[in-house]
């Protein structure tokens, strides 16, 4: 027979558990960091290694020794950042989670075979200062992978004189707006916090809820979709610039750019739409009756 443990064995061994588990959250959270600084030195390394062999294309009149080169750095800013940069996410999501909280099987009966909500999460929610901090990052990301080669479009200059083999700018508007919709749902999310922390200290936020607190709860907290909602629109957003390339700057001519600014504003519009629609929603967080800082799984 098993011999019991004293309480303070058991508040020990929960101690030590919970002590493992936020230097595996810390761990997790580092490689997401150093994920995402890769994915971003190969975006960055790429436009370079691409300009440079440009350059030298130039100098030594069409040299197909560098095809190869371009080739190489081509393909690293195609699919291995998206792909390092999921694995990033991965890492830093429930990384978080377990560096401020705890993920364990959820206390209630699951029921049928593919049951839903069997692991939850509880933890601290971020502070203000880091929250605007990580947001800030982003939008500086963004601003540079995509205000470049909207710069180079409007003035004419580099790199929108690279010649196309050698043009990269369509992978940094691509990541770019990658990086731009994690920042719009950054941004949605603080909005979220402020707004439910005032909720609770007016003493709304309790675990009642609110008017239509089965929809609220199934939108905002079990699917997160203000965030995903906000993150499309942010995404929609950025990609609007890329109806502008060849119609704005030295390059471009009235016709193009009367035809060009329909589907840009299109675009931009229904982006803008979409985060204003996950502001509101995000807003009525407080009836979900959940707190903040917990979630579910899927299955």
């Amino acid at each position: 027979m098993p011999q019991e443990l004293t309480d303070e064995e058991q508040q020990a061994r929960r101690a030590k558990v919970a002590a493992s588990n936020r230097t595996f959250g810390r761990v997790l959270s580092v490689v997401g960091v150093i994920l995402a600084t890769v994915t971003l030195m190969l975006l960055v390394g790429g436009g370079i290694v691409m300009s440079a062999l440009d350059r030298a294309q130039t100098a030594g009149a069409n040299r197909s020794d560098l095809e190869p080169i371009a080739g190489i750095a081509g393909t690293a800013m195609t699919a291995a950042p998206g792909v390092i940069l999921l694995f990033a996410m991965c890492a830093v999501i429930p990384g978080e989670q377990l560096r401020r909280g705890w993920i364990g099987p959820s206390a209630k009966a699951q029921k049928g075979m593919l049951p839903s909500a069997s692991m939850v999460s509880q933890f601290r929610i971020l502070g203000f200062g880091w929250h605007i901090a990580w947001a800030l990052v982003g939008l500086a990301i963004s601003a540079v992978l995509i205000g470049i080669p909207l710069s180079g479009w409007l003035n004419g200059g580099w790199p929108s004189t690279l010649r196309s083999t050698y043009d990269f700018t369509g992978f940094w508007i691509i990541y770019g707006a990658l990086a731009f919709a994690i920042t719009v749902a950054s941004f949605v999310s603080l909005a979220k916090k402020v707004w439910y922390l005032a909720a609770l200290r007016r003493g709304a936020a309790t675990p009642a809820g609110g008017p239509g607190k089965a929809f609220w709860r199934w939108l905002d907290y079990r699917w997160r979709f203000d965030l995903w909602v906000g993150g499309i629109g942010g995404l929609l957003i950025a990609l609007s610039v890329t109806f502008l390339s060849g119609a704005v700057g030295p390059a471009g001519s009235a016709t193009e750019l009367a035809m060009a600014l329909p589907p840009f504003l299109l675009l931009a519009g229904v982006g803008v739409v979409l985060v204003v629609l996950a502001l509101a929603a995000a807003a009525q967080f407080w009836r979900a009756g959940e707190s903040l800082g917990t979630g579910e799984s899927f299955a």
